[in-house]
């Protein structure tokens, strides 16, 4: 017997309680953390009612649906044995196999529900919840005392799928509360008596505590503490409040206390505006600290020390944009003591720029703190930096595009060490063309201008006859054309590419003496995917003049099924070496410079690779560079390695040959548990092992455990080595936990 419910009068009471039934469900579920989805809109949906019969018992006033009850509501149905609704005692009551059916796929079951007073109170006995995404959860009762607050007793959530071999058997891990508050009021769930179960024992306890039910996006309280153990400061814990201000303002505040340290405050401020945004992370101390002098590491008194980070963002329009990127610390190791950041360097950023269609600009000012202990120059600031480009629509002039780009520099140090203002500007021309017979081609002019103003320069301090100021300009006319002919063959299940380029390149002699210093040249690197650049140095302070030709050859085996195998090769020669700019050992400090190239290889969608990149003498063919990096997965066991090997060149921060191979694997052991490793050993003129670890870790649906061992053999700045033994947990729906376990840090006391 079925019974479509909608707005006639002759349903009014069944559709009354059947949706007084639904109410209940609607309104409890919340309270075991699930979000009810579109409740209002479901809530004014017809209901469809099935029963096995339909009984009115006027003389005691109740209504009742006997046998197989199914009641539809939008997405959601209910079936059970039996509904009733007493009309007189305003009691709606479903008993029997009762089941919720939600949406998103959620199911409810319980033995008995009850609904009274206007469905203002609710009880629901043996609730039992099977959530979509595995977790499940317990009640004995589920009770709605009033609208706004529902109450579950002895309750029991885990986040763990059922033993497929033994259901009932006790989860993974679980949490069991005698008593669970759900006050929508307060936007709060609260937890009394709650233990932490490992499958099925006891392992803490918690009298209370209490969360936002994610209702609302802010509220303020406290954040479960954190704890950890490090052998310089012992064990520490923090306790953190986290204070909603406003919707649009927050504000964490917090304490970590140590064993062997002074405590540590910490403050973290956000605020929102219609159009912008800022950040402010800062903490603070009192405590000793290591400094180097004279080569060796001393113990400071104890001072005050800490750091703060400021980053703030402002979308004036639609065009520009401003903001700032501040980080400031008291002193060289407090950021790394203390496991808030391992930067050698920071970067402080104050900028604004403008975006219109193709054209860009922006102008920003860059300080710089040198964190490294052993620093021998001063890191200058740039005050400012602004760059400016301007790119027209294509086939603007002359079949191409115009370009001009602009860039001014200003680099200040403390002191009377050499500061530097530079201007350039270059105007160029671009224009790609597909010549008859396959051929393509793609011609660059350009004009470039630089000018150069320098105070106190270096070379003034050991020539006299140098002033210390001086103005130098000059004008850097370019002509770049390559020229390629792709070629492809297609077989009967794979193609073959090849596409041979040639690139000429003329400039007139630039003078690249001392007058113009060298602050953003120094690493000039060849290599494969720069070789046809119309300039292989990096920045503006030094030109690659002359005229040269490119030469090189791309070819690539592809099949249908994803296997491929490329390969790259080329050199360029300088007709005139005269004054050729370069420092040895960059490749490009002979009339042939060095052959470069690259090789790849990659086959089962990726599963297995190999690429390697060389870089070869050019009268010699001696080595000098290789980079050799790849990774297969073989069975339970994935592998990776790089090797690199690389002379040292002159004029740049590696003068001394580098030489390093880096391995590391993962071995499934089975479903749950990996073993991991990794290792980094120096081949170079001071061989040995420089860093190593091993890792054993568990992971299923709903827990994860990661135990790790990690040595690190190498002398820094600091003079610091470290052997961790860290921790970590993982519980689904809870978060991550991470501990150090163990740390022994050794400090040398010898300059590095």
């Amino acid at each position: 017997m079925t019974l479509a419910l909608c707005d006639s009068t002759m349903g009014l009471d069944m559709r009354f309680y059947s949706l007084a039934l639904l109410a209940l469900f609607i309104v409890l579920m919340p309270s075991l953390g699930q979000a009810a989805t579109g409740d209002s809109a479901t809530s004014e949906m017809p209901t469809h009612l099935e029963a096995d019969q339909f009984i009115y018992d006027e003389q005691k006033g109740v209504v009742s649906a006997v046998g197989a009850v199914v009641v539809v509501q939008g997405d959601r149905v209910l079936t059970a044995d039996k509904l009733l609704y007493n009309i007189q005692d305003d009691l709606a009551y479903a008993e029997g196999n009762v089941i919720l059916r939600e949406a998103s796929g959620d199911m409810h079951h319980g033995e008995v529900l009850e609904l009274s007073d206007d469905m203002r109170k609710g009880l629901v006995k043996n609730l039992y919840t099977e959530l979509k995404d595995g977790s499940r959860m317990w009640a004995k009762r589920a009770i709605r005392e009033s609208p706004e607050k529902h109450k579950l007793k002895h309750a029991r959530y885990t986040p763990c799928r059922p033993c497929e071999e033994n259901p009932d058997a006790s989860p993974t891990w679980a949490l069991r509360a005698s008593n669970v508050t759900h006050d929508e009021e307060a936007a709060t769930i609260s937890y009394e008596d709650v233990r932490f179960e490992a499958v099925g024992v006891p392992i803490f306890y918690i009298p209370y505590f209490s969360h936002p039910d994610g209702s609302i996006t802010q509220k303020s309280g406290f954040l479960r503490p954190t704890f950890g153990f490090d052998s310089d400061f012992g064990f520490n814990a923090m306790m953190s409040y986290y204070w909603a201000v406003n919707p649009y303002t927050d504000m964490t505040t917090g304490v970590r206390v140590f064993s062997d340290a002074n405590p540590q405050a910490n403050l973290e401020f956000r605020r929102r505006f219609n159009d912008a945004e800022m950040k402010l992370v800062t903490s603070g101390t009192y405590s000793g600290r290591l400094d180097r002098s004279g080569g060796r590491l001393i113990d400071q008194n104890e001072e005050a020390r800490g750091h703060a980070e400021l980053t703030t963002m402002w979308a004036m329009n639609d065009h520009w944009r401003s903001g700032t990127e501040l980080a400031l610390t008291s002193d060289e190791s407090y950021l790394e003591e203390y496991n808030i950041s391992d930067e050698d360097v920071l970067t402080n950023r104050i900028y604004v720029e403008r975006f219109d269609n193709r054209d860009y600009a922006s102008v920003e000012l860059l300080a710089f703190q040198d964190l490294r202990l052993d620093r021998t120059v001063d890191q200058p600031n740039a005050l400012p930096l602004a760059n400016m480009t301007f790119v027209s629509k294509p086939d603007l002039f002359a079949g191409g595009r115009l370009r001009w780009d602009n860039n001014f520099l200003s680099l200040f140090r403390e002191g009377n060490e050499q500061d530097m203002n530079r201007l350039n500007s270059t105007l160029g021309w671009q224009r790609q063309d597909i010549l008859p017979g396959g051929l393509t081609s793609k011609l660059d002019l350009a004009m470039r201008g630089d000018v150069y103003y320098t105070s106190d320069r270096d070379i003034s301090k050991i020539d006299p006859n140098e002033g210390k100021d001086k103005t130098d300009t000059r004008m850097v006319p370019t002509v770049n054309l390559e020229v390629a002919y792709p070629l492809q063959k297609r077989l009967k299940t794979s193609q073959i590419q090849i596409k041979p380029r040639v690139g000429l390149t003329a400039r007139p002699d630039v003078d690249n003496d001392s007058d113009i210093p060298n602050e953003d040249s120094s690493d000039a690197q060849l290599d494969y995917t720069n070789l046809f650049e119309a300039d292989r140095f990096p920045g503006f302070d030094r030109v690659e003049d002359r005229t040269r030709v490119n030469y090189g050859i791309e070819t690539g085996y592809y099949t249908d099924s994803g296997n491929q195998f490329t390969a790259a090769l080329g050199q360029s020669y300088r007709f005139d070496n005269d004054d050729n700019p370069f420092p040895e050992g960059s490749g490009l400090n002979m009339q042939s410079s060095d052959i470069v190239g690259q090789l790849g290889a990659s086959f089962d969608n990726h599963r297995h690779n190999l690429n390697y990149r060389f870089q070869l003498n050019g009268q010699t063919l001696a080595s000098e560079r290789h980079e050799i990096y790849g990774g297969t997965a073989v069975g339970r066991a994935d592998m990776s390695m790089i090797y690199l090997f690389e002379k040292g060149s002159e004029g740049t921060e590696f003068v001394d040959s580098r030489e390093q191979v880096q391995a590391s694997a993962t071995y499934r052991l089975d479903e749950e548990w990996r073993l991991s490793g990794r290792t980094l050993y120096d081949l170079g003129e001071d061989p040995g092992l420089r860093e190593s670890g091993v890792g054993l870790s568990y992971d299923n649906d709903c827990f994860g455990v990661t135990a790790s061992w990690e040595r690190d053999l190498k002398t820094d700045e600091s003079g610091s080595k470290d052997t961790r033994i860290l921790l970590s947990f993982r519980l689904k729906n809870l978060g991550e936990f991470e501990t150090t376990a163990y740390n022994d840090s050794i400090n040398s006391q010898e300059g590095n």
